[in-house]
């Protein structure tokens, strides 16, 4: 019997997090694959004014919270009936998910982009660029900001501009 296919999905909670976990659950469906939602929380920078020790409680605290997203989040998907689960990390977003991915062995990366342009990409780069460039298994990136495609919540169907009719996610 073929090993179920596994999926990771890097999540960070802004805007278009609810349209990317409904795509890769999608693909998590078409693909009999198990899908985890992947949070990385980047640490807590030294600053030297704060005692090291009160930064490692506010750390501590910011990861909690995060894992009760990260639990809430997971709850709400598990009810599509697709083999899920959530992880928080701390460390570099790109590095903490390459690690991961190689780690777990996954066999897709469902990424979103934010569409960074400019003196914006020059200075900060590109997460998605540099876990596409990083990873050792094929990567799915989607803009949602270009929004070729549509979710219907009423139907759980996807539009892709017609060129390909799916199955509800329900």
């Amino acid at each position: 019997m073929q090993e179920r296919q596994h999926i990771i999905v890097p999540i960070d909670f802004k805007t278009h997090s609810d349209l990317q976990a409904n795509f890769a659950l999608h693909m998590a469906r078409l693909l009999n694959a198990k899908t985890t939602f992947v949070h990385v929380l980047r640490p807590i920078a030294d600053f030297s004014d704060y005692d090291p020790a009160t930064l490692e409680q506010v750390e501590k605290k910011l990861l909690a919270h995060m894992r009760k997203k990260v639990d809430a989040f997971i709850k709400a998907l598990d009810k599509r009936g697709v083999i899920c689960e959530g992880v928080v990390l701390s460390g570099s977003i790109a590095e903490t998910v390459i690690a991961h991915v190689d780690e777990q062995k996954a066999d897709l990366v469902v990424l979103s982009t934010h569409g960074a342009q400019g003196i914006e990409k020059v200075l900060l780069g590109s997460v998605a660029d540099r876990v596409i460039k990083g990873v050792n298994c094929p990567c799915l990136v989607f803009n949602p900001y270009k929004n070729r495609w549509r979710h219907d919540d009423t139907t759980g169907r996807y539009d892709f501009g017609k060129a390909v009719e799916l199955p509800p996610l329900a």
